[in-house]
């Protein structure tokens, strides 16, 4: 099997974020999926939360360490319940515009260990792959041995699978053109950062800031982080605007778009 690229849908576009109970962003979905279909070879699609998934975890207390054991555990039903709908319909709509993929929930057979992967089996998603179909996997809420249940995420999932499957790429997909030199909350006209490389990449840490939304797995600090661990491997990593038709499309062509390339190596 070829290296596969790894793509994450962020939560704020294919889901209408604020949105209470959660809704698909329908529009935006069936879009994305279309430039899917640009892509002949082994994918992995990573799915964000966004208000199916951060919503629950919310209420239910899941980002603060205070949280007793029974109130995270009496959340699992709910967040459950929202991703598979998200997950399903995502699976759909690539079925329609001829990306066949199967979706795998990671709460079925990942354990997590103080929030971070302690068992994620991938034979089956390699399995998968070599048949021709793509995997689509979302964040998800998990077993955890020592907390009783934490959330995994998307962006941890992309990470994890690009490291054991020798993925080639790593494209996340958000709601603003990549890293941006300021938090835009502040100011709205923040330039998104090209590279970051060891020149930079401690600066742009220090200078990022929260989520403008509700977010339980650490917003893009911990995105960036995480990254950074990739492209220290030659895995090509990039941040970029899926709200943008074209963009994941000039990505997976292969061909320059706006958005943050991460290379340490």
């Amino acid at each position: 099997m070829e290296p596969p690229i790894i793509v994450k849908l962020g939560g704020s576009v294919i889901t209408h974020k604020d949105s209470s109970p959660p809704r698909v962003n329908e529009e935006h979905l069936s879009r994305i999926a279309r430039e899917l279909a640009n892509h002949h070879g082994p994918l992995i699609v990573v799915l964000g939360g966004g208000a199916h998934g951060h919503q629950a975890a919310h209420e239910h207390g899941f980002g603060s360490p205070e949280t007793p054991s029974q109130r995270l555990l009496a959340g699992i039903p709910d967040i459950r319940h929202n991703m598979s709908v998200l997950a399903l319909r995502v699976e759909e709509e690539m079925n329609k515009q001829g990306v066949p993929g199967v979706v795998f929930s990671p709460f079925t057979f990942v354990t997590l260990r103080d929030n971070h992967i302690e068992h994620f089996p991938t034979a089956i998603i390699k399995r998968t792959l070599n048949v021709g179909s793509s995997a689509i996997i979302h964040g998800d809420v998990c077993f955890d041995v020592t907390r009783s249940a934490s959330i995994l995420s998307g962006d941890t999932i992309a990470v994890y699978l690009a490291e054991k499957l020798a993925a080639r790429a790593v494209f996340i997909g958000t709601n603003v053109d990549g890293v941006l030199e300021e938090n835009p909350i502040r100011n709205p006209a923040a330039r998104c950062i090209p590279l970051i490389d060891r020149s930079n990449k401690d600066r742009v840490l220090a200078n990022i800031g929260p989520s403008s939304s509700t977010d339980v797995t650490g917003g893009m600090t911990r995105k960036i982080s995480e990254l950074l661990q990739l492209s220290d491997q030659n895995v090509e990593v990039a941040i970029f605007n899926l709200l943008r038709p074209g963009r994941l499309t000039a990505l997976l062509s292969g061909n320059p778009t706006i958005c943050t390339r991460l290379q340490l190596s």
